[in-house]
């Protein structure tokens, strides 16, 4: 791929993820008021039936996905855990945490663990210095908002201790969930799968086991005209449309960019809870999610002046490789 086209496709991602923000911040204000009235597993099984049939019956090549599955099966999978782990434990935060903590803690965590990860997953990527510095930065802001909250300085006001280590709990399963969303998506993109692929083969774990906790809980919910509407409008715009324009960016992006722009998540989640009348917005969430962004912000900058310097470089001539292989 050649310069120009590499910098193209990687603007082009950095779109995409973006696009994703916008909508995922809105729908996180939006379930978090609607996780006070409906279950987070009935919330969950119905939006993601839905998307999985949108997905699947979409796909026209059936035996190409079989054959794309069976050939990468093991990623497959913990693409499928990863998801249903992400999903239902985010649901949970919000039931304790306001909309904007609940994602400052996550996308907190998210690039430390990204970048811890990557060791394992993706050996041949190695972080900055810079994005190691920003990772910290993130640490420390998060854990000014956690003692901010236990103080009574949230939205919510008061969160007593044992929901408040509940939240963080969820906070952290999925941060670490969402991390390996972002690696095996893109070890399914270099294996070869489709995004679209990927899509149609994504969500069966999420509702496997969300159908189980509802039985165990016997949790299902009311299908009124509102609760209808309301989980048509998760799946149809906050998931379908969304996951496809993150799934697009993230076959486009480098995991750790992916993990520090979606910071942007947190000033348009803390300026759609203006909308939630159960809220009343906090300085102190506003100062902690200040700092996780602008740590982003240098993160994400870092990242992107090391990969233009590398598309710079000029390729190594004939006398150079036959030197290499000397």
């Amino acid at each position: 791929m050649s310069s120009d086209r590499r910098r193209l496709a990687q603007a082009a991602g950095t779109l995409l993820v973006l696009g994703y923000c916008v909508i995922n911040s809105t729908k996180s204000v939006f379930e978090g008021a609607l996780v006070q009235d409906l279950s987070p597993e009935f919330i969950a099984f119905n939006s993601f039936v839905v998307a999985q049939a949108f997905y699947f019956f979409t796909l026209r090549d059936k035996r190409g996905l079989w054959a794309a599955v069976r050939r990468s099966l093991p990623d497959v999978v913990m693409l499928n855990v990863s998801t249903a782990v992400c999903w239902i434990a985010v649901l949970y935060a919000f039931t304790v945490l306001e909309p904007a903590m609940a994602n400052s803690v996550i996308i907190g965590l998210g690039p430390a663990i990204t970048i811890a990860l990557g060791f394992k997953l993706r050996p041949g990527t190695r972080a900055l210095p810079l994005e190691l510095a920003a990772a910290g930065a993130m640490l420390a802001a998060m854990a000014y908002l956690l003692v901010m909250a236990s103080g009574g300085g949230s939205a919510i006001g008061d969160v007593p201790a044992g929901e408040l280590a509940f939240g963080v709990v969820m906070c952290v399963l999925t941060s670490v969930s969402l991390s390996g969303v972002t690696y095996y998506t893109k070890r399914l993109g270099d294996a070869g799968m489709s995004v679209r692929q990927m899509m149609a083969s994504r969500f069966v774990a999420l509702i496997v086991s969300t159908f189980v906790i509802l039985l165990v809980r016997d949790s299902v919910g009311a299908y009124s005209l509102d609760n209808v509407g309301a989980i048509l409008a998760i799946s149809l715009v906050g998931v379908i449309i969304s996951l496809y324009l993150l799934q697009q960016g993230i076959v486009r992006t480098e995991p750790i960019t992916v993990s520090m722009l979606f910071g942007t998540n947190l000033l348009i989640t803390y300026a759609v809870q203006f909308a939630d009348p159960r809220l009343h917005q906090s300085q102190g969430t506003l100062y902690g999610l200040l700092a996780i962004s602008l740590a982003m912000c240098l993160g994400t900058w870092a990242r992107w002046r090391a990969d233009r310097r590398k598309a710079d470089e000029p390729a190594p001539g004939p006398s150079a490789r036959t030197e290499a292989r000397t």
